[in-house]
């Protein structure tokens, strides 16, 4: 493969640049293989590689489009991929998304909130594999996800698979507002988000409402008018201005955001019969070329970037440790042990600022704990009050039969309800511990510093400063996760016992009854937002300890640990020093070549 490389510029560190060379997975990999027949000192290293090529390789562009239903969501997509993969019935789809990615042969897995094994499907021929799709992802033949799905994989041979995974998502503003609400929670996992509408008829309120909310919660939006050979190009072009007024005056989108005009059934059908210049006329062609050809490599360099600098810290840690054993082994015995004296002190101090920096770290998780506390406890009044509006509407719109009307349109609330709020706290929160743990980030990689500065200084080394930043913090893996919201009201009832009352009378009792059963509901959903939450928190501070401790260790270990080790390997075995001498040479002039592959700029 061409070893030739690219320089790009790093956002992060001034006006220094490094070439990245182009076959990066390779390097990794070699040097990765490499490593792994050393000792067992250098193995962490191996492991670091593993995880950075496993990383490149699975960073796709992820796109999800939305749309209301009927707008030709399954349609684009179909036409994307090259044939009719998903399914195009108007029937309402569940709070499930599908994920539609790269693979070899078409098959399709679905995945369950419980430990249920996944359940693979061969999707040949491709009308089984449609058919065996709408089982579990439409409202007519898995109500309210009665099946339990956590998500549906595709994979799939479309050559636009391969840098693209493409997210097909419920239609909103639907009779589910479940649906909707669990939609918007998905979005900030995507890289970016195809919004489509038609002409016939116009955007809606329904849009409008929707798209005000989550225009901040996307990275990237884009507007896409289907159907558009339904109409002339007169009637094209006033409603392509109809349409960006609206998104511009209603939805306080940017007037030069971007739409795209496409009929999404003329590029199926020119994708079916290979027909280019049809291709080109249905639009979908500029879509393919701006959105996914364009962005899609966008982030691939971004990535890839990104993980050439993290590598090139990781080949320097490995020749930081290689040549600092070879000074201990080089060094005279008597000033070797003076040197190891100063930086068992450095360690020491490195270790007791960690301790500090534990001791602060818990501090704000429990400063973050009391805000989640008092914000859920800030919600129990307004939830309250609206379900029992909603049982108080619904008991006076049914007088023959009032209590159940009354629990049906409380339980048909609850999981929208419970759904946004676990959006807007998820929001909140994360915002918090992004700005939290940023600044422990910060200290944490001084305090590291720290350790290899000293090591650099004591043994009279040259100092490299670390060229990477964390390529994993803003790592984003599109999820969804269905929440089990409790919306049903006890069924026992004493209507039989009370058909004999006046209706006032009953409607009172009926009232008083769903009241006390309200406020069990409210407290039960609520402790479910609050433990979902909190998990989530002591799942971001415990990894960010975990792996600034493991960082810490694995630096330690690097340097103080390489010294000792060569320390003791004098006084044990000095008939040897020499042999291991050379062979970390070779490990030095070996790493120093993939080094030099990039070089600062």
């Amino acid at each position: 493969m061409d070893d030739t490389s690219t320089k790009t510029p790093s956002p992060s560190h001034g006006t220094n640049s490094i070439t990245v060379p182009d076959n990066l997975g390779d390097i990794l990999n070699a040097e990765r293989h490499r490593l792994e027949l050393k000792d067992t000192r250098y193995s962490i290293y191996a492991k670091q590689l593993e995880e950075l090529e496993k990383r490149l390789s699975q960073g796709r562009f992820h796109l999800a489009v939305l749309g209301q239903v009927k707008r030709g969501k399954s349609t684009l997509l179909n036409a994307l991929l090259g044939e009719d993969v998903l399914p195009t019935s108007v029937i309402p789809l569940t709070a499930i998304p599908t994920f539609i990615q790269y693979g070899e042969k078409r098959l399709l897995r679905v995945r369950y909130n419980d430990n249920r094994p996944d359940t693979v499907i061969k999707g040949e021929p491709l009308k089984w594999l449609n058919k065996q799709l709408m089982g579990f992802v439409t409202e007519d033949a898995n109500p309210r996800n009665e099946k339990g799905v956590l998500q549906v994989e595709i994979t799939h041979p479309a050559e636009i698979l391969r840098d693209v995974v493409l997210i097909d998502t419920p239609g909103i503003g639907s009779t589910y507002r479940h649906n909707t609400e669990a939609t918007m929670n998905f979005l900030p996992q995507c890289d970016a988000a195809l919004f489509l509408v038609s002409a016939d008829p116009p955007i809606t309120e329904v849009e409008v409402a929707f798209l005000k909310e989550i225009k901040n919660r996307v990275t990237r939006l884009f507007f896409v008018l289907n159907k558009v050979d339904y109409l002339t190009e007169s009637e094209r072009e006033t409603a392509l201005g109809f349409y960006r007024t609206i998104l511009t005056r209603d939805a306080g989108m940017n007037p030069d955001t971007r739409i795209f005009t496409i009929s999404a059934r003329k590029g199926l059908l020119a994708k079916e019969s290979g027909n280019t210049e049809q291709w080109v006329e249905s639009g979908l062609s500029e879509v393919f070329d701006h959105l996914i050809a364009f962005l899609a490599h966008e982030k691939s360099r971004v990535l890839k970037e990104a993980i050439g600098r993290k590598a090139l810290d990781v080949f320097n840690d490995v020749q930081l440790q290689a040549e600092l054993e070879i000074k201990a082994l080089e060094l005279p015995l008597t000033h070797l042990e003076s040197q190891l004296a100063l930086f068992d002190k450095k360690i020491a101090e490195a270790k007791q600022q960690r301790v500090h920096a534990q001791d602060i770290l818990s501090g704000d998780q429990k400063r973050v704990h009391e805000q989640l506390e008092t914000y859920i406890n800030s919600l129990r009044a307004p939830v309250r009050e609206k379900l029992t509006s909603i049982a108080d509407a619904a008991i006076a719109a049914s007088p023959d039969n009032p209590e159940q009307a009354a629990k049906q349109a409380v339980a048909e609330a609850i999981p929208a309800w419970f759904e946004h709020e676990l959006g807007t706290l998820s929001a909140k929160v994360d915002g918090e511990i992004t700005a939290l743990l940023k600044n422990h980030e910060q200290r944490a990689d001084e305090l590291i510093e720290s350790i290899r500065k000293a090591a650099s200084e004591l043994f009279d080394m040259p100092y490299h400063a670390p060229k990477g930043e964390r390529v994993y913090t803003s790592e984003r893996k599109p999820f969804w996760v269905e929440h089990a919201w409790e919306s049903s009201i006890s069924p026992i009832s004493s209507e039989g016992v009370e058909r004999f009352l006046p209706g006032t009378i009953r409607a009172s009792r009926a009232r008083d009854r769903l009241k006390r059963q309200i406020d069990t509901l409210v407290v039960r959903n609520l402790e479910n937002l609050r433990w979902e939450t909190l998990q989530n928190i002591d799942t971001a501070f415990r990894k960010f300890s975990t792996d600034l401790d493991t960082n810490l260790t694995l630096t330690i270990e690097a340097t103080h640990g390489a010294v000792r080790s060569a320390l003791a390997q004098r006084k044990q075995h000095g008939e040897s020093v020499a042999d291991r001498i050379m062979e970390l040479k070779k490990t030095s002039t070996e790493i120093q070549g993939v080094i030099n592959r990039f070089e600062t700029v």
